[in-house]
Parts: C-alpha cells; sequence; structure tokens
C-alpha cells in the first residue's frame, strides 16, 4: 500500500554517467512537457556544487512518479544503483507508488535482472547504439509520451 505521507510527483531519471549523452537527449525531449509544467524531471545534474548529494537523491527517490531508468551494462554494473536507488524505486513500484519505465541503451543483462519483469519502452534486443539516429528520436519522443498525464496537468494557457 502507498504511504499517503508522500506525494509522488517526480520523473526521476537514472542512468550511469558514462550514459550521459543519452541522458542529455532524454532532457532535450522532456523540455517542452518540463515548460509546459507536464512532468518535473530531475536527474543528478540538478544537484548545485556544495549540495548533499546523498540526501537529494533520497529525496527525488521518494518523490518519484515514474522512473525512467537508462539501462546498460554500465548502469546494472553500478553498485550506488544495485544497492540504493534500484531497491527503493522496484519497492515504490510494488506498494504501487511508481512506474518504472526501462529504456536500453545497449545489450546487457536486462532480461535477467530484477528489471526484466517490467516492459521496457524499447525491445531489449533492438537497444538505442543498435537504432539509427530517427529511430533513436522516436524512442526518446515515446519515453516523453509516456509522462504527459501521470504527474502534473497542463498549466493554464495565458
Amino acid at each position: 500500500m502507498p504511504d499517503p505521507s508522500v506525494t509522488r510527483n517526480r520523473v526521476l531519471i537514472s542512468y550511469s554517467h558514462r550514459d550521459r549523452d543519452h541522458l542529455e537527449r532524454l532532457q532535450v525531449h522532456l523540455q517542452p512537457l518540463e515548460r509546459e509544467g507536464r512532468v518535473d524531471p530531475w536527474d543528478d545534474t540538478r544537484i548545485a556544487p556544495g549540495g548533499d548529494w546523498r540526501q537529494e537523491i533520497e529525496q527525488a527517490l521518494a518523490a518519484a512518479k515514474v522512473a525512467v531508468l537508462l539501462v546498460s551494462a554500465d548502469f546494472l554494473a553500478s553498485d550506488f544503483i544495485a544497492r540504493v536507488e534500484l531497491p527503493r524505486l522496484l519497492r515504490a513500484a510494488a506498494e504501487g507508488g511508481a512506474v518504472i519505465l526501462p529504456v536500453n541503451l545497449s545489450p546487457c543483462g536486462f532480461a535477467r535482472s530484477a528489471l526484466g519483469r517490467f516492459q521496457a519502452v524499447n525491445d531489449p534486443q533492438r537497444p538505442l547504439i543498435r537504432l539509427d539516429k530517427a529511430g533513436r528520436e522516436a524512442v526518446w519522443v515515446q519515453v516523453a509520451d509516456g509522462y504527459w498525464g501521470c504527474c502534473r496537468p497542463p498549466r493554464p494557457a495565458g
């Protein structure tokens, strides 16, 4: 049962720093939705110098309504992701408070990981690095389209 004291309204993006180029492309696709007030995306690039990075990540995990996971071998190999982020997100999904959206970036052990039970945005047999530019962009559009109604209603015009 979801914790009623926790308001989940954020889109959390979890990724390996080695996959930062993919994060940046996703950010571009989410920017129009953020500007319209439809989503509140968060990733660790929003942590200001001097910020308590661990506390900020914990707060973002607690507020995640949707978790976009940029899955690669580097992502699955990350101890921080495996020990801190994924257990919290998987628990939030099991309790009905969060949606897990894996995006397969490159061939990796996605199917045999704890994430393999979640429907990925793209076929694990056709990860982003195997797609041409138009195919990669189509996946990012699909991710962005998956958000539009889940977190915040659009701001009124004017």
